[in-house]
């Protein structure tokens, strides 16, 4: 699938699902694009891109960083109704605090399934709609 179809695709399913973020949305000169939407607590932020024709979806962490990140590859037109359906999960588990941001006794953020952060010792959890700043 060409990078422009596949963005105008997936920038569609946004407007139609998750309008918040096409309110954001940055084209790049391939045809490319990103977007974010700040967590309601305004701690982080959710980042979603287009770039090799694939969704990547992550979190800007307090620091600015985007290194958490996962792909979701969509090469061809039969792939995209399962690949829409993957970044729905993740922003609605990320919504929904059933992943969330962490940071390690060691300053490093991370996600992690919530239920998982419970065997987690000296960490921060960072939640969407409100800083459950705990430490375990």
């Amino acid at each position: 699938m060409e990078q422009r179809e596949f963005s105008k695709l997936i920038l569609k399913f946004l407007e139609g699902n998750y309008p918040q973020f096409a309110q954001t949305i940055k084209f790049q000169d391939d045809g490319s694009f990103d977007c974010d939407l700040k967590s309601e607590s305004g701690i982080f932020s959710i980042w979603i891109a287009t770039y090799n024709t694939e969704i990547t979806i992550g979190i800007e962490d307090p620091n600015g960083k985007t290194d958490i990140h996962s792909h979701i590859p969509c090469y061809v037109l039969d792939d995209l109704e399962a690949c829409v359906a993957e970044l729905s999960s993740f922003i609605e588990n990320i919504k929904a605090d059933n992943l969330v941001l962490y940071q390690d006794e060691d300053g490093k953020y991370d996600w992690i399934e919530s239920f998982k952060f419970e065997n987690l010792d000296n960490c921060k959890k960072f939640s969407w709609k409100i800083n459950h700043d705990v430490t375990s």
